[in-house]
């Protein structure tokens, strides 16, 4: 049985006719980093509520090694099936690598009604990051990669009481750059109702990449939001997070 750091356990808030999956991100965050969401969307929406723990996260650092794209692929459709076993109208919200997670879960199952991504990545700032896979093949570079890559949380987080990791192994990196080259091919067949919201100072995700996901979905009800300011954990901002579960609770609604 899997032992979660208290704050970092799976959270299932049961409701009565419609399901929402909410996919955390891969940067050494944990559940922690939606559960407020969570509580908001339900006490508005009365819709079931569930975030999984993605494979890796909310135990120690070390679990992630030898993580592969397709353990948290796995988990995103575990997690949509859990729903869709109980209520036929299903939504998805991911931050991160959980809204590329997001958008991947939307190429392929028609059912879900719409999808809400916070900083959700076409693109890394980390120029480094695609030339990984080929750097740990190489023998003698591999030498130059650190076996510990920091993920410090910010200052205000850490005060809220963030539960996560300070650091994480390069193996996510490698997972990362295999959603990204999935996500890329299979963008197009995104059809659902899709709201892409990115903070204009993510130091994570290209800055252009919510603007290049909604250039390439073929979706005819889709928009995008740019908030001035945001940085890249934008739900747990104290500045921006209000507006932010505001006008993603009122996209949800709407479908």
């Amino acid at each position: 049985m899997v032992q979660y750091l208290t704050g970092a356990e799976p959270l299932f808030i049961e409701g009565p006719d419609q399901g929402c999956l909410l996919l955390h991100g891969a940067g050494g965050g944990t559940t922690w980093d939606l559960k407020e969401f969570a509580q908001k969307l339900h006490a508005d929406t009365n819709m079931t509520v569930y975030i999984p723990a993605l494979t890796g996260f909310g135990t120690k650092p070390e679990d992630l090694l030898g993580i592969k794209f397709t353990d948290w692929w796995n988990d995103a459709q575990k997690g949509l099936e859990k729903l869709s076993n109980s209520y036929e109208t299903l939504y998805v919200v991911g931050h991160s690598m959980g809204g590329l997670l997001t958008l991947l879960l939307a190429t392929e199952y028609p059912e879900i009604r719409a999808v809400v991504t916070w900083a959700a990545p076409l693109n890394i700032k980390n120029r480094l990051l695609k030339f990984l896979p080929l750097l740990i093949k190489t023998p003698l570079l591999n030498k130059l990669i650190p076996n510990k890559i920091e993920s410090p949380a910010p200052k205000y987080l850490i005060e809220q009481g963030w539960i996560g990791y300070n650091w994480i192994p390069p193996d996510v990196g490698l997972a990362v750059v295999e959603g990204l080259k999935r996500l890329k091919i299979a963008v197009s067949k995104i059809t659902c109702p899709t709201f892409l919201i990115q903070g204009t100072n993510d130091e994570m995700v290209g800055q252009r990449s919510a603007e290049q996901i909604y250039e390439k979905i073929n979706s005819s009800d889709k928009k995008k939001w740019y908030i001035e300011g945001a940085t890249h954990p934008i739900m747990n901002n104290l500045e921006f997070k209000d507006e932010l579960f505001k006008q993603t609770i009122a996209f949800l609604k709407s479908h």
